[in-house]
C-alpha cells in the first residue's frame, strides 16, 4: 500500500488546527500526538506541523495579514 502525499490544502488546514490547540496552551508533545492520531500521520510529520503552528501568529504579524484574529487575541489575552 502507498500512501498519498497531502495537498498543500490538507497540509494548511493541519497547521491551523494545529494553531487553535497551541492558542489553548497545550504542549507541542501533546499537539504532535493529537494531530498524528487525528490525521492518521507519523509523528514526525505531525511534529513538523505542530512546528508551523507556532509560527503562524509570528508570520501573520510579520506580513500584517492578520485574518485569524480570534487566534491572535487567545495568544495575547491576558
Amino acid at each position: 500500500m502507498t500512501k498519498k502525499r497531502s495537498t498543500k490544502q490538507e497540509t494548511e488546514l493541519r497547521v491551523a488546527h494545529a494553531a487553535e490547540l497551541v492558542a489553548e496552551g497545550q504542549a507541542h508533545s501533546s499537539i504532535t500526538s493529537l494531530v498524528a492520531a487525528k490525521y492518521g500521520i507519523s509523528r514526525r510529520r505531525a511534529s513538523q506541523i505542530t512546528s508551523n503552528a507556532y509560527l503562524l501568529p509570528k508570520n501573520d504579524i510579520e506580513e500584517g495579514d492578520l485574518n485569524r484574529p480570534e487566534m491572535t487575541a487567545k495568544l495575547y489575552a491576558p
